[in-house]
């Protein structure tokens, strides 16, 4: 519901042909769905009532499916998995495993991985649009489970042209540190002190990990990464870390779905994979 703009890309449609879509839509239903110009796009309170009608129709007519497979007692669908990016670098991450093991279960399992910031990941597993994600822990939502199935170290720090990149480390105080320009990720979450330590507001935003890098590479800024993505410029002495005894921090991944619809059993294969995968290789 963030207008035609992010339409297009999900579709694969041109602006104009969702907008004749949306007015057939208007002329059918006999009432205005959306208000749209430059004023931006929203719905109306009947065009709220109306999406909110066609979810409840889709989620029913997926518990169909779901229901069908269950009594065919086969594997066979596709199944979406959110995973947040630049996952495949951590050695943790066992995903791959996982999609080699559910894929060998049946032939007629379809799986699909979209690759996203873990905003847009938990905003797709509400709405349903996703059955499952793999993103850092996010904050409690209704009938959304989370099982950690590995962690994340965050680390502190600068680019080589960074004033403390020659600093010694006794004299990086923690109000020096919290007088730092820094660069923050696009989201929030609860469970992670991202910005607890600074004493203004960010200097820059990303949403990706490679958009942090450069920010930090840039020695404007300093910021969080993960260590096993920042290692890579660690040990070619573009980045140090900045006083991990104070700024370490370990960010649990989950294994996220809904709880409140049954499960097909091609999701059920996907999910007890991507559990498995990961509990064999503690």
């Amino acid at each position: 519901m963030q207008g035609f703009s992010p339409a297009q890309a999900e579709l694969n449609l041109s602006r104009s042909t969702i907008s004749t879509h949306m007015a057939n839509l208007e002329t059918r239903v006999g009432f205005k769905l959306c208000s749209r110009g430059r004023a931006g796009f929203a719905l109306t309170d009947r065009g709220r009532s109306v999406y909110e009608a066609a979810c409840s129709m889709l989620a029913a007519i997926e518990g169909y499916h779901a229901q069908i497979e269950h009594l065919k007692e086969r594997i066979v669908g596709e199944v979406t998995v959110g995973v947040v990016d630049n996952l495949i670098t951590n050695s943790d991450c066992h995903l791959r495993d996982a999609i080699r093991d559910a894929l060998a279960v049946s032939q007629d399992l379809r799986i699909t991985l979209r690759i996203a910031p873990p905003d847009e990941i938990e905003e797709q597993l509400v709405r349903g649009q996703i059955q499952m994600a793999i993103t850092p822990q996010f904050q409690n939502r209704k009938f959304i489970s989370q099982r950690p199935v590995f962690s994340e170290r965050q680390l502190l720090l600068c680019g080589r042209e960074n004033p403390l990149f020659l600093l010694d480390e006794d004299k990086m105080t923690s109000k020096l540190v919290a007088e730092q320009q820094y660069v923050r990720r696009g989201f929030v979450s609860v469970m992670t002190p991202y910005s607890s330590h600074f004493n203004s507001p960010a200097l820059a935003v990303s949403h990706q990990m490679e958009g942090l890098a450069y920010f930090i590479l840039s020695g404007r800024c300093v910021g969080f990464l993960p260590e096993f993505f920042a290692d890579y410029w660690i040990e070619r002495n573009e980045m140090r870390v900045i006083r991990p005894d104070r700024f370490c921090f370990d960010v649990p991944i989950c294994l996220s779905r809904r709880d409140d619809k049954q499960h097909t059993h091609a999701e059920a294969c996907v999910y007890d994979a991507i559990l498995c995968a990961h509990q064999s290789a503690e």
